[in-house]
């Protein structure tokens, strides 16, 4: 079975506070297999109390402005945080490996407690099809343990999952509010083909929250 892109949001991280730091992209913070693929989260290094200030939980987000061109372009990476008192105050410390995506290897960037990340997942080692909207799994990021709960998803065709939907397949429904469909006037309704909510070969991706 191919890759799937799970999509996976934080509850607790609907208001974030950013804060301004320092960010170092040095040696001894390395790199592990799979970042580029998206299969993992990079690690950073962050001190306890710029942890607190963050009001993070294991995932951070650093963000930048960088020059391309005539224009300004945002990038943004997210990381799995571990604390390291070495680490000085508003300071967290990466992998050289980002520089080529950063632009630099030391810079000013905000961070904040992240909202939400992707991940590429091989469905041979995390089967989910038959699994519903709304049911729960576990997956391990680096040694941090996470349980999931299913909220969505959509097909190789774009096609989304519908809660109210039973089954796997693709149907015509008449809808009145997202997913599949958003209404322009109070009252309308349109039919829309959907996906149902059971996970299928033709899933692609799975929106999912953290659960605690």
């Amino acid at each position: 079975m191919a890759d799937f892109k799970l999509v996976i949001s934080d509850p607790l991280s609907k208001k974030v506070t950013p804060v301004k730091v320092k960010v170092r992209l040095i040696d001894t913070v390395e790199a592990e297999e799979g970042e580029k693929e998206a299969r993992t989260l990079p690690l950073c290094m962050v001190n306890p109390k710029t942890r607190e200030k963050l009001g993070a939980d294991q995932f951070v987000t650093v963000e930048i402005q960088k020059q391309e061109g005539d224009k300004k372009v945002k990038v943004k990476v997210h990381f799995l945080a571990k604390e390291s008192t070495e680490v000085p105050e508003n300071e967290i410390h990466a992998s050289k490996s980002l520089a080529e995506k950063f632009g630099m290897e030391e810079f000013d960037a905000i961070a904040y407690r992240t909202k939400a990340f992707q991940l590429n997942v091989d469905q041979n080692k995390l089967n989910l099809v038959g699994s519903k909207i709304g049911d729960k799994f576990n997956i391990g990021i680096k040694g941090i343990n996470l349980t999931l709960a299913i909220t969505g998803g959509s097909d190789n065709t774009g096609f989304p999952m519908r809660p109210d939907v039973q089954g796997a397949a693709k149907r015509r429904v008449l809808l009145t509010a997202p997913p599949g469909f958003v209404p322009e006037e109070d009252g309308e309704k349109r039919r829309k083909v959907v996906r149902g909510n059971v996970v299928s070969i033709e899933t692609v991706q799975l929106n999912c929250i953290i659960v605690r």
